[in-house]
């Protein structure tokens, strides 16, 4: 497989270089998870036959690293062919990686432990959720933590919720038999609310973004068939009733006083906001 830097690969094969950056890095030491568009397909077998219905291709292959191995990720990536972005790692200032490979073009980022964009997401205790991916609610949680969410978010976010149902207050658990494409891991809505409950920023946004792939299913760009679409709406509301029935502190309510008269979410530059 050849290419130019920046070249979309057929996605059989970047799901095969990614699954294999992640076996090949355990066998050196190296902790790496898949994060973005590919984390949603690769947790799972559910997501991918819709994404492909909506034309929502995986374009690039994202990962996140625990702070320890970062040293480690950047020789293994260089031995496997990928040269580094020297101009975003000073930048970023070894808080992001970003890799191309100049024999097929693939292009590879790394964050290191949390997710930093219009809001943080800490992933550094999560990274044995999943062996391939970050867990499915911080794959949820990085779609709808963006401010300006593209038609692109939308539908990764709706296709979650389109395969997984979304458990109550009580925790995550088997979502038991569902319909056909459902995968049998449910979302732990407890947990998104216990998160989000913690930060009225975060919180604002991601209801804000929950709302509106709730009623754009459906869409012209959002079809994700009819009992799909009902499904999304469906657990949509649910994870909105059970993040708003989460007790707030004190210092929440205090900050919801205060409510969009003052900037709530940190802004990013074109590079950051990208995965």
């Amino acid at each position: 497989m050849t290419g130019s830097p920046g070249t979309a690969q057929p996605w059989e094969w970047l799901q095969s270089e990614a699954v294999s950056i992640v076996s090949d890095a355990a066998a050196a030491g190296v902790t790496l998870r898949v994060v973005g568009s590919a984390g949603i397909r690769l947790h799972c077998p559910g997501p991918g036959p819709v994404m492909d219905r909506l034309g929502r291709p995986a374009k690039d292959i994202d990962f996140v690293v625990p702070q320890q191995h970062r040293k480690a990720m950047r020789r293994f990536l260089e031995a496997r062919g990928y040269v580094i972005d020297r101009d975003l790692l000073v930048a970023m200032e070894g808080r992001r990686y970003s890799f191309t490979h100049p024999g097929h073009g693939t292009d590879v980022d790394v964050f290191v432990e949390r997710l930093e964009f219009c809001h943080t997401i800490e992933v550094s205790d999560r990274l044995d959720a999943h062996p391939v991916t970050i867990g499915i609610e911080e794959l949820l949680l990085q779609k709808v933590q963006i401010i300006e969410m593209t038609m692109t978010d939308v539908i990764d976010s709706g296709v979650l919720l389109a395969t997984h149902d979304v458990s109550g207050a009580g925790g995550a658990g088997n979502a038991g038999a569902g319909p056909p494409g459902d995968c049998p891991e449910a979302i732990d809505g407890g947990r998104i609310a216990r998160l989000l409950a913690r930060d009225w920023g975060f919180h604002h946004t991601a209801t804000r973004n929950l709302w509106r792939v709730r009623d754009g299913a459906g869409d012209a760009a959002t079809d994700f068939g009819p009992a799909a679409n009902t499904r999304v709406r469906e657990r949509a509301a649910k994870l909105l009733d059970v993040i708003d029935a989460e007790p707030k502190n004190a210092r929440w309510r205090l900050r919801d006083r205060v409510g969009e008269r003052k900037q709530w979410w940190q802004d990013v530059d074109d590079k950051e906001a990208t995965y």
